[in-house]
């Protein structure tokens, strides 16, 4: 045996005298290695200067780096701290009337504050159905639907009719539409009170639909008319040269293009009928089998104090119908924003 199989022998018994490999190093951005790029266990190839671990990927100092060169500015970090103590400044509320629902009595100003009661008790909206919840959703559930169906009945006609047609006194009757909505409901509550008692529509569900019909229909005839102006007219050239009439026209024409628009009036007339308590307590007064989601969580209120736990109870419960209508047309509601700012789109 040779001295060289020796000492190879030699090398495979002893760990100690074995070759050990290089530690990796972090290749300077102008030195390139094994024909200028380095490959990857993968197949790939890394970028100029890149450090590759084993399985491919980059260091995580390498990483590091590369997230510091990022370009962000203060201005980006100011907008961005304003956004999260605006989601903080609506959120609190609503997760402290959840909370406040959930308490068990007694609890509810205990000290030290915490946001997560330690026991949920659920006797508060025990408490708020007993006192007739499902008949104050029944109420608003039926005036809201009624109401907004009102309001597009009459305000899709008319914002067609000031988008399309040129007749005299047009620019006047849009200012005396845009000031009847200007005008505020309180201010006119006595009047109307006495108009609607004359006509015997106080105490009904019928009246205070009117009256939302009446209230609103200025705002939706403006938020429309945008969203007709968007509409180019050969459409309806297109539409009478097919035979359609004007209202044939508006109807398998012309509300399918403005159907995002719909859906804007649709929320914020539903939010608004939904949630609207002064108009409704003077048309409703003391007719408890009327009373809306407003009036129902004021009855919580008395000479004698007032029921917290119940009052945000029935308020989660009057929220949640308005949450599950925003969801199911958000999308159209976003895109129905952007489009009615846009003219010619």
């Amino acid at each position: 045996m040779t001295d060289d199989d020796h000492t190879g022998e030699d090398a495979r018994t002893d760990p100690s005298r074995t070759e050990q490999a290089p530690p990796d190093r972090e290749v300077p951005p102008g030195e390139r290695t094994d024909g200028d790029q380095a490959e990857r266990t993968d197949g790939g190839v890394t970028e100029e200067g890149a450090v590759v671990s084993e399985t491919g990927r980059p260091s995580l100092k390498r990483i590091a780096e590369r997230a510091a060169a990022v370009d962000l500015r203060p201005l980006d970090v100011v907008v961005y701290a304003i956004y999260g103590l605006a989601m903080v400044f609506f959120a609190f509320p609503v997760l402290w009337v959840v909370s406040a629902s959930l308490r068990p009595e007694g609890e509810l100003f205990s000290y030290p504050f915490r946001l997560i009661p330690r026991e949920v008790s659920l006797s508060a909206y025990e408490q708020v159905f007993e006192a007739g919840m499902l008949t104050w959703l029944f109420n608003s559930t039926l005036v809201s639907v009624l109401g907004v169906a009102g309001i597009l009945a009459v305000s899709v006609p008319a914002a067609y009719a000031f988008s399309r047609f040129e007749f005299r006194g047009r620019r006047g009757l849009l200012g005396l539409v845009l000031l009847f909505q200007m005008i505020s409901p309180v201010i006119i509550i006595v009047p109307l009170y006495s108009v609607m008692t004359s006509l015997g529509l106080i105490r009904t569900r019928i009246g205070l639909i009117l009256l939302y019909i009446g209230i609103q229909t200025p705002f939706s005839i403006w938020l429309l008319k945008g969203y007709f102006d968007t509409i180019p007219r050969e459409l309806d050239y297109a539409a009478r040269i097919d035979g359609c009439n004007r209202l044939q026209t508006l109807r398998h024409v012309l509300l399918r293009p403005i159907a995002p628009g719909l859906a804007v009036v649709a929320i914020f007339n539903t939010v608004l009928t939904w949630s609207e308590f002064v108009l409704a307590y003077t048309v409703i007064s003391t007719e408890s089998e009327l009373y809306t989601i407003s009036i129902g969580v004021y009855n919580f209120q008395n000479q004698f104090g007032n029921d917290w736990r119940a009052i945000a109870a029935a308020s989660v419960v009057g929220m949640l119908p308005l949450v599950v209508v925003f969801i199911a047309l958000q999308r159209y509601f976003v895109k129905g924003l952007v489009e009615g700012s846009l003219k010619g789109q």
